[in-house]
């Protein structure tokens, strides 16, 4: 009951302020002090991720916590998936700063009128798989890949746009000065995504193997430095060595997330991974060299039941058939290697569908819908 209640405050409250905008309720003043909030927010989390990243020697942790309600709170005691951001219908277009960065690249207002797409915030590589079911008023959905775009069109009977993986939207929180800079002192540097637990999908693994891969691997691969991301759930600290470099890019909700992400992949010459996971498509679209870390990840799905505990079992039975081939290529001496990688990715990822400013612009806008009404 309390959550339906709250889902008819913020229809409402968008109601409002699309009114406001159209000028049908007075002075604008009144959606001034709607947006003040989203503004503040927006801000809060710049400088947050700003000094993360601007300090020195390199060490760009972003904190987890959650602005809500005019300051930062705790983010470990809120229930998964909690977003207090407000810009958007539904709250999963704001995980990782989504519609932010769709708005920024079409040049549209950051706060205003609500997006009519959901926005898929991640990687589904199994048709079953879902992240958000059609509200009343979704007009869409906009995901990366063409695959998953045909999936959502066949089982919803709704437009499904693929614009291509997330991170090329996204821009580096460092001028291009301070990437070369950092570039040339960091040397050959490695990033590394692990597989990590979510909501209640609990993944466990050899972390001390991890190391010793990623260890040979810097051997092997000539990498004189490792940056390891870690999740905002991940303990601290983690036993990793001393010089190799810790980074977070804070909690879901914060809305520069991909900014962070991109900063580390444009820092990075290779990325390595033991999970068929969203970061493989961003490294691959922005030219980092893959790796895999031959160190396994278990998945506990007993806090689920139903079909929820079904989906979740597809979805990963899928990934891991997904990583087998994607070892496979990996392993091959060939020179075309990371092409055939590129390949296999690119239905779930979509690297040729990126949209430019005014296509995208007019489908946030809903142009094209209108003018065929």
């Amino acid at each position: 009951m309390a959550e339906r209640h709250a889902g008819l405050r913020e229809r409402l409250r968008a109601g409002l302020r699309q009114a406001l905008r159209a000028g049908r309720l007075g002075p604008v003043g009144r959606l001034e002090r709607l947006d003040r909030d989203e503004w503040q927010g927006l801000a809060a989390y710049r400088g947050l991720v700003h000094q993360a990243f601007a300090q020195r020697p390199f060490a760009p942790q972003v904190s987890a916590d959650l602005w809500d309600r005019h300051a930062f709170h705790s983010a470990a005691s809120t229930k998964p998936f909690f977003s207090p951001a407000r810009r958007e219908l539904e709250n999963s277009s704001h995980h990782y700063g989504h519609d932010i960065q769709l708005k920024r690249h079409a040049g549209l207002p950051l706060i205003g009128a609500p997006l009519p797409y959901l926005l898929e915030h991640g990687l589904k590589v199994s048709r079953e798989a879902t992240f958000e079911s059609p509200r009343p008023w979704t007009r869409g959905y906009l995901c990366m890949g063409p695959l998953r775009a045909r999936w959502l069109r066949e089982r919803f009977g709704l437009p499904a746009h693929p614009i291509g993986p997330w991170i090329a939207y996204a821009r580096p929180l460092l001028d291009a000065e301070a990437i070369s800079q950092l570039r040339a002192e960091l040397g050959p540097t490695l990033l590394v995504v692990l597989a990590h637990s979510w909501d209640r999908v609990e993944r466990r693994m050899d972390l001390g193997r991890c190391v010793a891969e990623v260890r040979g691997l810097m051997e092997t691969g000539g990498y004189r430095s490792v940056i390891w991301l870690r999740h905002w759930k991940d303990p601290e600290p983690l036993p990793l060595p001393p010089d190799w470099i810790m980074a977070c890019n804070g909690h879901r909700s914060n809305p520069w997330f991909l900014d962070a992400m991109r900063t580390l992949l444009e820092l990075s010459d290779g990325l390595a991974s033991n999970a068929f996971g969203t970061h493989l498509g961003y490294g691959v679209a922005l030219g980092a060299r893959l790796h895999w870390i031959e160190a396994e990840a278990e998945q506990d799905l007993s806090a689920l039941a139903g079909a929820k505990a079904e989906e979740e079992a597809g979805e990963w039975a899928e990934r891991q058939r997904l990583s087998a081939r994607l070892r496979q290529a990996l392993a091959s001496a060939e020179p075309r290697s990371q092409e055939r990688v590129r390949h296999l990715l690119d239905p779930y990822w979509g690297f040729d569908a990126l949209q430019p400013v005014p296509v995208l612009r007019d489908l946030l806008l809903d142009r094209r819908r209108s003018a065929a009404a």
